[in-house]
């Protein structure tokens, strides 16, 4: 255990200091002697560092030196600066020392220490580099004995991004994974076991967030989870996905594993009395997903729950945000094979946006063979609205599998519209699409300025079109009737 002593923080004060080119030089020259430290990611994926053990020279560095996927992950424990004016400094380098300037300069008088009077943690701070190489430069007075050294000590993990995702600035575990950069399978494991957590206490949330490229789904799969049983939280798994149910208490407040939409909505969530029978769990999904690993009460001592999950980038167009500009067309269903285990998802968050460029009236026609509920996957029909994101303005429609077929007559004029398909359930919707557009006259269209609700057996379009009236049709048809009329006239 690193040793703590009682916080004197002063501010620190700012003097003239030497040029940065010649502060690299002087260091330099001091490197020889052997003050320094280099960590090496083959080595060592994750430990301590701490600078009391070097040589007592002026200019001291650590430097950590990974692989190519490499980032560079620190958390800072404890450090000491006590001279006056600036007359020693720590500077901490997004790279080797001497590349750039430091992103971090930290100037005597100036102490932290990872805990406070009471033994409590303060809160952590984490570091991280841009690429495979950090260092950091301790510049101390001399002539100071080992017992009252100035130093810096923490923790340090090498993290493949390639292998474990993007770590997210400013955070100590999110992570994300992209489609088209990352690994197209891999397996992610509970965080809280590296030496950078060892100052966290209280409750720690570390989120994975997949994001699956155009033409891809992403499928995530449960095979061990290990839960605490806690009373105060059930699972109930159903054809809707897994729920956690608590009885007095935030879902804050107990340990659980969730899956998120991006929009922030939850999919599943495990808790308290779930069974290592009921494995595999597993979603896919064609939007982004986040995997959301929450334990209540974090320490290093009391790590949390352990849970093991396979993911994979799959290729296939099945959803997704489609815009189609054809006046009329159709779409189906894909059919995807499944895992086949019981606690299977299909989550899905599909649009498909019918655009044109000149008036038209719509017809839509929806279609399933399915007889599930509305809250398993249905379809709904919006208006086009340029000032939100997702781009969906107000609700024209909506088509639960329940309603077999219906037909939408939809408003003249009413040019632009989405669709989009909402589902989570265990069966993939199966569905047919069918759209046909009218560029008529507003005295022969179909239905007034209000929507209309036609159901029909038949999944065949019958529409009225309008009758063609040629300018040279009528002139030649007055042109006969005033000769008839002249030649009855004469007679």
């Amino acid at each position: 255990m690193i040793p703590t002593v009682m916080t004197t923080e002063t501010t620190p004060a700012l003097t003239t200091e030497l040029p940065y080119t010649a502060r690299m030089e002087s260091y330099g020259n001091n490197s020889h002697n052997g003050c320094g430290i280099q960590i090496l990611a083959n080595d060592s994926r994750t430990g301590h560092f701490n600078s009391r053990p070097l040589e007592h020279h002026r200019n001291c560095s650590i430097v950590f030196v990974g692989n190519p996927n490499d980032i560079v992950h620190l958390s800072v424990f404890n450090y000491k600066l006590k001279a006056p004016a600036c007359q020693s400094y720590l500077e901490l380098y997004d790279g080797p020392i001497g590349g750039n300037k430091p992103m971090k300069r930290i100037c005597s008088p100036q102490t932290k220490h990872a805990r406070d009077a009471s033994g409590k943690f303060h809160s952590h701070e984490t570091l991280m580099s841009s690429g495979n190489t950090f260092s950091i430069l301790l510049h101390r007075l001399l002539g100071e004995t080992y017992a009252d050294v100035e130093h810096i000590d923490g923790a340090y993990a090498f993290h493949d991004e390639q292998k474990d995702g993007t770590l997210a600035p400013d955070t100590l575990c999110n992570t994300d994974y992209y489609g088209e950069n990352s690994l197209s399978s891999g397996q992610i494991t509970n965080p809280g076991n590296q030496q950078i957590y060892w100052n966290v206490e209280g409750r720690l949330v570390c989120a994975h967030r997949f994001i699956p490229a155009l033409n891809q789904s992403i499928t995530l799969k449960i095979t061990a989870l290990k839960l605490s049983n806690e009373p105060g939280c059930q699972t109930e798994c159903g054809d809707a996905g897994c729920r956690c149910n608590t009885d007095l208490v935030s879902l804050s407040h107990v340990d659980h594993l969730l899956f998120m939409h991006d929009n922030g909505a939850q999919i599943s969530c495990l808790c308290g009395n779930f069974h290592e029978d009921w494995l595999p769990v597993s979603i896919r999904s064609w939007s982004p997903l986040r995997l959301v690993y929450s334990v209540a009460h974090y320490s290093w001592t009391a790590q949390g729950f352990n849970y093991k999950t396979d993911y994979s980038f799959n290729l296939d167009g099945a959803c997704g945000h489609h815009v189609i500009s054809n006046h009329s067309g159709s779409l189906h269903s894909t059919r995807i094979v499944g895992g086949g285990e019981l606690n299977y998802y299909y989550h899905q968050m599909c649009s498909w946006t019918l655009d044109s460029n000149v008036d038209r009236q719509l017809t839509l026609e929806l279609a399933t063979s399915q007889n599930r509920p509305c809250t398993a996957w249905n379809f709904t029909l919006y208006e086009y609205s340029e000032g939100s994101s997702d781009h969906l303005g107000p609700i024209i429609h909506t088509f639960c599998p329940r309603d077999k077929h219906k037909v939408y007559n939809l408003a003249w004029r009413l040019n632009v519209v989405v669709i989009k398909l909402t589902a989570m359930t265990r069966t993939l919707p199966q569905y047919f699409i069918k759209w046909q557009s009218q560029v008529v006259r507003a005295n022969t269209r179909i239905s007034g300025q209000t929507s209309s609700i036609l159901s029909s057996p038949s999944s065949s379009f019958s529409h009225a079109m309008p009758i063609s009236r040629s300018p040279l049709k009528a002139i030649f048809l007055v042109f006969i009737v005033n000769l008839l009329s002249l030649h009855f006239v004469y007679r």
